[in-house]
């Protein structure tokens, strides 16, 4: 046990040795952003525990960005929050190069709502910086 464990610190001290000498620019950085939703193409009705594919569009603002997925919140028994999350990851030195599109993506949705709700989907933030949303009422319907 004397011998692994001087082992381990003799592989732990040569590790940062190695690591402390690599004169190349490898900074990376990355970050979790929102990003606002364009659009939103969903049902005007839906029925209780139904499945639903939600196509919603979201700006790419560089390639340094990248989908994450969406974030969703209900309030109040009849809002749904949606906003849309990316990944921004930038490597030492790289410029990234604006894209600002819109992105179509699909997402399952299974309806819980007994009656009528709205979805709120984030899109921005106004100049108090209050946020700006796209609301889409949906009719629940038996």
């Amino acid at each position: 046990m004397k011998y692994l464990s001087q082992f381990f610190i003799a592989c732990l001290i040569g590790s940062l040795f190695f690591a402390s000498c690599d004169s190349e620019d490898d900074t990376f950085f990355q970050s979790t952003e929102v990003s606002p939703i364009l659009a939103a193409n969903i049902p005007d009705t839906m029925r209780v525990g139904e499945a639903y594919v939600l196509e919603i569009t979201y700006e790419k603002k560089s390639d340094c960005h990248r989908f994450s997925g969406f974030e969703a919140e209900i309030q109040q028994d009849s809002l749904y929050f949606v906003r849309a999350i990316t990944i921004f990851t930038q490597k030492g030195g790289i410029s990234c190069i604006p894209e600002n599109e819109g992105v179509p993506r699909e997402v399952n949705f299974n309806n819980g709502f007994e009656s009528d709700f709205t979805f709120k989907f984030l899109t921005a933030n106004d100049s108090l910086g209050q946020p700006v949303f796209i609301d889409k009422k949906v009719i629940v319907i038996e």
